[in-house]
């Protein structure tokens, strides 16, 4: 299937970027360009259109200007109209993005971007050619921004360059002399993609604001890069993780133990129903007989009622409360909630029924078992 090569300036007063830009890739390099996008602002608009008032901005319509390059060096003219199709400004209800200058414009226009960057990543054909040249500084650090977030390996991030001593007043080059003074650079970038789209679900995904997005990625980013295991020394009852440690009482590490030894040997969730079950408090019972022979006498020297939980298994609220108290030592332990959310039990909840398990993966984790 045929790419679609897509074109994506920021502008802020200088227009003549886009045709540069365009130049480059369409005569210099020899890309079709299929379809031109200008990300701006309501003044940046109104110098597109030719109809901005100061005598320092055209007053051509940038369009001119592109069937003008393409008629010039004979290359097919790429989709571009004068419409907010093409032509795109942030907007807060009916009103437009004037410039990008305070901290509540710095949040609008980026999840503008954000928006239109996404929406056309989702369309595999689309390779996205993105340059930064034009517009305010932090106008390009957005598309860069939204380029990282959402950018595919095929997608391109450029910078424009000129010679201020040869800089040309004109739109696009006109012959061999001052076509020496473009230079297209194209610069790497940080591919989150992958990152965001493994654990965000689609439909959450598609409602995400720029902030959010940023939020959710830089917290998955600091999950990544935690080297530090989990260490669970049975015969302390206690949790390690990097230098810090905590103690559980040996029913409650028990079934921690349960739930990591259960993630290491494949299962990963359970059931409010099998954790209730008769078979689970067996397990549990079992381990402390093993590893507890002070703990078990405590249960043998009790009244062995019918309703006790090893004989008949946890209550189910009796269990929740269990996991609440399990958590909140994890809590203590480990005092990041991007980290710690990892360790804890965490519920799954379906209609019908609710699971429990550990999110993190088994390498996290590592058993000190007694000799």
């Amino acid at each position: 299937m045929n790419s679609n090569n897509i074109l994506i300036c920021v502008t802020g007063l200088t227009p003549q970027i886009v045709t540069e830009t365009f130049y480059c890739l369409a005569v210099q390099k020899k890309i079709t360009i299929h379809k031109i996008y200008v990300l701006t602002t309501k003044r940046g608009r109104d110098v597109i259109l030719g109809l901005d008032k100061h005598p320092t901005t055209p007053k051509v319509p940038l369009k001119n200007e592109i069937e003008k390059l393409c008629n010039w060096y004979n290359i097919p003219l790429p989709e571009f109209e004068n419409n907010d199709d093409h032509i795109i400004t942030a907007r807060e209800e009916s009103l437009e993005l004037s410039d990008v200058r305070t901290d509540k414009q710095n949040i609008l226009f980026p999840n503008k971007v954000c928006e239109f960057i996404r929406q056309l990543s989702l369309n595999p054909d689309n390779i996205l050619y993105c340059s930064i040249s034009g517009g305010r500084k932090t106008m390009s650090v957005h598309l860069a921004n939204a380029l990282s977030l959402f950018g595919r390996e095929k997608d391109k991030l450029l910078h424009v360059l000129t010679s201020e001593e040869n800089e040309f007043k004109d739109f696009f080059p006109k012959n061999n002399k001052e076509d020496k003074i473009l230079e297209l650079s194209e610069i790497p970038f940080v591919k989150l993609r992958s990152i965001i789209s493994r654990e965000i679900p689609t439909i959450k995904f598609s409602r995400m604001k720029y902030d959010e997005i940023v939020s959710f990625t830089q917290t998955e980013l600091r999950k990544a890069s935690s080297k530090d295991i989990l260490q669970l020394i049975t015969e302390k009852n206690e949790l390690r993780f990097g230098s810090s440690s905590v103690r559980l009482e040996p029913l409650l590490f028990t079934i921690y133990y349960f739930f990591v030894e259960s993630k290491l040997e494949g299962n990963g969730k359970y059931s409010i129903h099998e954790l209730i079950s008769k078979e689970t408090a067996g397990r549990i019972l079992e381990f402390i007989n093993y590893n507890h022979p002070y703990y078990d006498s405590k249960i043998s020297s009790k009244q062995h009622a019918r309703t006790a939980w090893w004989n008949t298994g946890f209550k189910a609220e009796e269990l929740r409360v269990k996991f609440r108290n399990i958590n909140k030592k994890i809590c203590e332990l480990i005092n990041d909630d991007a980290i710690n959310e990892q360790f804890i039990i965490s519920s799954y909840r379906v209609y019908g029924n609710t699971s429990y398990g550990i999110k993190a993966e088994k390498k996290k984790f590592r058993l000190s078992l007694p000799y």
